[in-house]
């Protein structure tokens, strides 16, 4: 089961281990920040000159204290010794359940991060003109919304190094007339649209696409292909500066985690107990952490579908 590369929200928010379920960092919110304060002046006097006897002008920076408050999430499955020996004989049941249980947990957060990315409110966002579907695909204008995004949070002083969407999105961008005349131009021949040649084009450092997806139908119920929905919907695209380390290293956020609980932080902790009573070994994939915004500032959405 191939499960590493369905999933994008780890890349999105990497992860900082804290010593305490809840704690306090410094938030720049968008709209706030005062991050680049003029200190050109008006072209009639310095304002930074100092005279004998004053102080060197002083600038301030508008932040907020904000909060983290990791959440302890989980699930387990049991593997009966009775099953486990009947199975054995095409299969280990005890690794493919492990392997469906961490995926199923990162699903959860792939979908959880998914919702809080594709936030009008915290990020900001513009437009297009046209809606990105196949009807069209010779006119929708991609390269030039993602010029324009990454444009605004590079004149925000932002590393603005990741661009991010679902599959459904990228699977039209990339057969668009404008994208593949905008990374081939006019002799593109047999040329493909690929997440490398994107990030080359346009300056980023990573292109995430959203490849994860769940099942609607209610427990117990059989599913099918209409009851699957993308973890990504297909109404933004997201640009933004992403950073690892310490929340003053900038970047839109991270995942705090807590890392005295998870063996010294990891975001995914694999357990196995054993349940004499049930003659079951227990598998248990558990995460003590929460999402949560460093500098709204350094992202900002574009709406491509459900247009105003």
């Amino acid at each position: 089961m191939a499960i590493d590369n369905k999933f994008i929200a780890d890349a999105l928010f990497p992860t900082f281990p804290v010593k305490t379920r809840t704690g306090n960092y410094v938030r720049i919110k968008r709209g706030k920040g005062q991050l680049l304060a003029n200190a050109a002046g008006d072209g009639k006097k310095d304002p930074l000159a100092r005279a004998p006897g004053t102080p060197y002008a002083e600038f301030t920076r508008t932040s907020e204290k904000a909060s983290w408050n990791t959440v302890d999430r989980g699930m387990k499955t049991p593997v009966d010794d009775v099953n486990a020996q009947d199975l054995a004989r095409f299969f280990d049941q005890e690794s493919a359940d492990a392997k469906w249980l961490m995926r199923m947990i990162r699903m959860y957060r792939e979908a959880r991060v998914a919702a809080f990315i594709n936030n009008e409110a915290r990020w900001g966002f513009i437009e297009s003109d046209l809606a990105f579907t196949a009807a069209n695909l010779a006119t929708f204008d991609a390269p030039g919304l993602i010029r324009e995004a990454k444009r605004m949070v590079d004149k925000r002083q932002e590393d603005c190094n990741t661009l991010a969407m679902s599959r459904e999105l990228w699977d039209l961008i990339s057969l668009s007339d404008k994208m593949v005349k905008y990374c081939f131009g006019a002799l593109q021949g047999q040329s493909a649209v690929t997440e490398k040649v994107v990030a080359e084009k346009f300056g980023f450092a990573q292109v995430l696409i959203g490849n994860a997806s769940y099942d609607t139908s209610k427990p117990g119920k059989d599913g099918s292909d209409d009851t699957l929905v993308w973890c990504w919907g297909d109404t933004y695209i997201f640009v933004g500066s992403v950073q690892g380390g310490a929340p003053e290293n900038g970047g839109i956020g991270r995942t705090f985690v807590l890392e005295d609980l998870t063996s010294g932080g990891m975001l995914y902790v694999p357990e196995t107990y054993r349940d004499e009573d049930k003659r079951s070994n227990i598998l248990r994939v558990r995460q003590d952490s929460e999402e949560n915004t460093v500098n709204e500032l350094a992202g900002l959405l574009i709406k491509v579908n459900d247009l105003g």
